[in-house]
């Protein structure tokens, strides 16, 4: 828990540097960059934070155990 609340809170962080400094030179000073790239930042947290609490699957496959490895090659 503690890893993905820290994941969280960089790349959040990360996001809202990212959008203060696009909107500052590129973007007029709107408040649109800001929110998509600290979404953004929070977004990469969450999909972190899901990969660290379900290490079982790997891109929604689940993982199979050595048995059933076995049992389909033979």
């Amino acid at each position: 828990f503690d890893q993905a609340t820290a994941n969280l809170l960089v790349k959040a962080g990360l996001g809202l540097s990212i959008g203060v400094v696009a909107s500052a030179l590129l973007f007029k000073r709107r408040m649109w960059p800001v929110t998509f790239f600290t979404g953004a930042g929070v977004g990469a947290a969450y999909a972190d934070a899901q990969r660290i609490f379900d290490s079982v699957s790997t891109l929604g496959l689940p993982v199979k155990n050595a048995s059933t490895q076995a049992k389909d090659s033979a």
